[in-house]
């Protein structure tokens, strides 16, 4: 019981902490949630550009006028191409999974006076 009565203000001082900051907080949950928006477009639109150069450094390849840093460009290019967009796709699908998760909290940070 004692330990009880020691928390509750301590409780108390949190619980006052974050309501006071309560919609500066929802602003920056709410910018670094379009973070991964942003990131997960640049980072499809950069793999549009590595597989638009693999495609060109096989093509040197099939062609037989490629140099040994032609291969290592080709082999690199492509699984890094493969990579890069399945990471675009995880991080607009992490924007979509917190903007749904975070919906209801950000509509109330139009509710709580400053």
């Amino acid at each position: 019981m004692a330990d009880e009565d020691k928390e509750l203000p301590e409780l108390k001082a949190l619980y006052d902490e974050l309501w006071s900051d309560a919609r500066t907080m929802i602003k920056d949950m709410k910018r670094s949630i379009s973070i991964y928006l942003f990131a997960g477009f640049i980072t499809l639109v950069f793999s549009v550009i590595i597989i638009g150069t693999a495609i060109s450094d096989w093509n040197k390849i099939l062609s037989g006028s490629a140099s040994t840093l032609t291969y290592f460009y080709a082999i690199a290019e492509t699984p890094g191409a493969v990579f890069y967009v399945a990471f675009g796709v995880a991080l607009l699908y992490w924007y979509n999974r917190l903007r749904n998760r975070y919906a209801r909290l950000i509509r109330l940070e139009k509710t709580i006076e400053d």
